[in-house]
């Protein structure tokens, strides 16, 4: 099982009458048992080779087991509860999200048996993916909206099963995200919101819905902490939450009976700080972006630039970039080249005691090493936090896309008058 990403059922739960929990068997304050999938497979963790053991499951899977099995057996009693009034406040939440057409791609992070759906359709969204980790509710979405379309490139309702954060990024990029009724229900929400900005477009945007309100929520967390592990996040909380990721909250309406937080993508991934002017001498790194990764960077001593640095988010940005060399260099080296750079403190290699670097992929093949050389950088655009990989492969992968979107992000005019301005900057030679 994956970790939780659950559906629109969670709203629907806490909208049942007490006849649908007593059908379902449970009252609204029973406690909720471990999954039956996850205890089982953790008796049955035995590798049919030498019979060693499989890793237990982590407490992400449990989580989503724990969820899949609640939400496969509760689906009848949760489509019953979708009454006129809270369908109405579905089609509320598809009324206010910006920009919605036919070109629109929309991916509904616990989409249930896609009740929201209709009213995205309403608003003339064609392209949908739904995903949920419960068989049965995706099921039951299928029935409601029919087969998709055997062409990949057709314009139609998709269903994927499993977490939206293990979503793989081919299946990106969206103008659109839902987290509708579910966020509480993510035991990680800060990941859920990381792994959905992936697959977003820069302009795109993020809605966080639940329409029954945070009151009524927060009352069924109480009794149902196991499925409901956190919040919905007021204004303060949810600042907090997106303060180190590439959003901005738009605006957060947060009644009695009705919550809907809109955050948005900028466009051109433009950091609120921009532009960041950085300099420094080239210094030696780690050599792991030529040696492990194939990706040779510039590194500039972070404690020089402490005051630049200050409030920033660790993570990727992306700019440009010139080094500062005499005549006696190829011309094409003296030119101010695209980059993207990372800021951190590389958690995927597992430092014991990790240390900040500021490392400039700059896309240009130098005709030498430039260490000891004087390295300007404008800093524009912010693209992901930094985020612990699987693996060097993994790492890998998202640094060649973190590349793709830094290139095709500067070729636009927006950005284009920051590289005059690092030229213009250079300091004269005599």
């Amino acid at each position: 099982m994956r970790a939780a990403t659950v559906s629109l059922a969670c709203r629907r739960a806490l909208a049942r009458s007490a006849a649908g929990w007593a059908r379902a068997g449970a009252a609204p304050g029973a406690r909720l048992r471990p999954a039956r999938g996850v205890a089982a497979a953790a008796a049955q963790q035995q590798s049919g080779r030498g019979g060693a053991a499989a890793p237990a499951p982590t407490p992400q899977q449990q989580h989503a087991a724990l969820q899949a099995e609640y939400f496969d057996r509760e689906i009848e009693a949760l489509q019953e509860s979708i009454t006129p009034e809270v369908d109405a406040k579905l089609a509320r939440i598809a009324a206010a999200i910006p920009g919605l057409s036919a070109a629109s791609r929309v991916l509904d992070a616990g989409a249930g048996e896609g009740a929201l759906i209709p009213h995205l359709q309403a608003r003339g969204v064609r392209d949908i993916l739904a995903v949920d980790v419960s068989p049965a509710m995706l099921a039951a979405l299928q029935q409601r909206v029919g087969p998709p379309s055997t062409l990949g490139n057709d314009a139609c309702v998709r269903t994927w099963l499993g977490d939206v954060t293990e979503l793989p990024s081919f299946q990106g990029p969206f103008d659109v995200a839902v987290f509708n009724a579910v966020f509480g229900n993510l035991l990680d929400q800060h990941n859920a919101l990381v792994r959905t900005c992936f697959l977003l477009k820069p302009g795109s945007y993020l809605v966080i819905s639940h329409p029954l309100g945070r009151p009524w929520h927060e009352g069924f967390r109480a009794e149902q902490q196991q499925l409901v592990p956190n919040e919905l996040p007021q204004r303060e909380a949810l600042e907090a939450l997106i303060s180190d990721l590439p959003l901005r909250l738009e605006g957060l309406t947060d009644e009695d009976d009705f919550y809907m937080a809109l955050l948005r993508v900028p466009e051109g991934y433009a950091h609120p700080a921009a532009p960041i002017w950085l300099s420094g001498s080239v210094t030696s790194g780690f050599g792991r972006g030529s040696r492990q990764l194939g990706v040779p960077t510039a590194n500039l001593p972070p404690e020089p630039l402490a005051a630049q640095l200050a409030g920033l988010p660790d993570g990727v940005y992306f700019g440009w970039a010139q080094l500062d060399v005499d005549d006696s260099w190829p011309e094409a080296d003296r030119q101010v080249h695209k980059m993207v750079m990372n800021i951190g403190k590389a958690p995927t290699f597992g430092d014991a005691e990790p240390k900040l670097s500021v490392e400039a992929h700059i896309m240009h093949r130098y005709s030498a090493d430039f260490y000891g050389q004087p390295l300007r950088l404008v800093a524009l655009g912010y693209i992901r936090p930094e985020v612990r990989f699987g693996g060097l492969q993994e790492l890998l992968g998202r640094i060649n896309t973190d590349i793709g979107i830094a290139r095709s992000q500067l070729d636009l005019p927006q950005w284009q008058g920051f590289a005059q301005q690092l030229a213009a900057a250079a300091p004269r030679r005599s």
